[in-house]
């Protein structure tokens, strides 16, 4: 939960200034931040190369996280743009009757967080890597990346939830927060990419455990 749990996070973490972020993996006493470093030590922990070679796949990473970035700055300003998506915003345990009082203290979380990412937003960086994912598609003559499934092809079709989402969140989003998350223009452009994410999350060998039955069939 954004600005409520930041405290709880540094405590954890022992660190009182600078930026912290989620993911987070602890273990032990090592901390590994950001889905890169915990999909590198789960790699390393399996020892039997499955997510892929770490070299190969940093290009395909960098690419998602740029898109994601941008991605996140775009819905995070859509939300702060729309009333009802902050009320949304708010935690579960706020009564409904005092949600549009309180608009203003989602509002500042909404702030906080688009002042802390909107440095790593850049503009077109969503197209680009739509754009290669297509591309590395059809010269890999598969529905996968690098040959076979590897962690490239999770960090590709992430970047779709920024277009068309189909991962469920506890609590489940709101309908106007859901709106915020959709580039329906992107979405039809795109639709081989989400044909390309549907074959991956309904195969038994590929299946993602974050997404609802029914989006994955």
């Amino acid at each position: 939960m954004p600005t409520l749990s930041e405290a709880g996070l540094r405590l954890r973490l022992r660190q009182w200034s600078g930026k912290v972020s989620v993911p987070m993996l602890f273990v032990g006493h090592q901390v590994f931040r950001g889905s890169w470093e915990i999909a590198r030590y789960a790699s390393e922990q399996a020892g039997n190369g499955r997510l892929g070679d770490f070299e190969t796949l940093a290009p395909w990473n960098d690419l998602s996280e740029a898109a994601l970035a941008e991605g996140r700055t775009r819905v995070l300003r859509c939300i702060l743009g729309n009333d009802q998506a902050l009320e949304e915003s708010l935690p579960t345990f706020v009564p409904k009757p005092l949600r549009r009082i309180l608009r203003f203290v989602a509002r500042d979380a909404v702030k906080r967080l688009d002042r802390k990412y909107a440095h790593l937003a850049k503009s077109g960086a969503l197209r680009q890597a739509l754009e290669k994912t297509r591309e590395g598609l059809a010269l890999a003559g598969s529905d996968f990346l690098i040959n076979r499934f590897t962690y490239a092809d999770i960090s590709m079709a992430t970047v779709l939830e920024v277009i068309a989402p189909i991962a469920y969140t506890r609590p489940p989003l709101g309908p106007m927060t859901q709106e915020c998350w959709k580039m329906p223009e992107l979405a039809n452009e795109f639709s081989d990419l989400l044909d390309w994410r549907g074959r991956l999350a309904s195969s038994p060998a590929t299946s993602y455990s974050q997404f609802e039955p029914e989006h994955a069939s």
